[in-house]
């Protein structure tokens, strides 16, 4: 049994496992495990610089043709490390602000260079 609350930083959690009778294991004894889940999937991911929490919903700021940003809002998942999972609302060919959006507003004009587009990382 999976106990419901994992630390969201150190993703460790407690889980209760039953040992079968006559074994060498005894009470007050310490084992160590991983469980693996979503091996080998895709997911999008960004940085948690580029996505924005206002008004109570998550956002990225698009970039379009024009170097204006367009506020758009997006659906998330799991976060790892300084990475958040996209699950809709962008693409792997969109152009995000990566930094600094809670400075800008939709609408504004960016200059644009060259950096990381969302990227698909394998989940673990």
């Amino acid at each position: 049994m999976v106990s419901p609350a994992v630390d969201i930083q150190t993703r460790n959690g407690l889980v209760y496992v039953d040992l079968p009778a006559g074994r060498s294991a005894r009470a007050g004894m310490f084992a160590r495990g991983d469980i693996e889940v979503g091996i080998g999937s895709q997911a999008l991911t960004l940085p948690q610089t580029a996505v924005l929490l206002r008004e109570g919903f998550h956002y990225v700021l698009n970039v379009g043709r024009d170097s204006r940003v367009i506020q758009t809002k997006v659906r998330v998942g799991q976060r790892a490390g300084d990475r958040i999972e996209i699950l809709a609302g962008v693409d792997a060919s969109s152009k995000v602000v990566a930094t600094a959006g809670a400075f800008l507003g939709d609408g504004d004009l960016v200059k644009v260079v060259q950096g990381r587009s969302p990227t698909p990382s394998s989940a673990k």
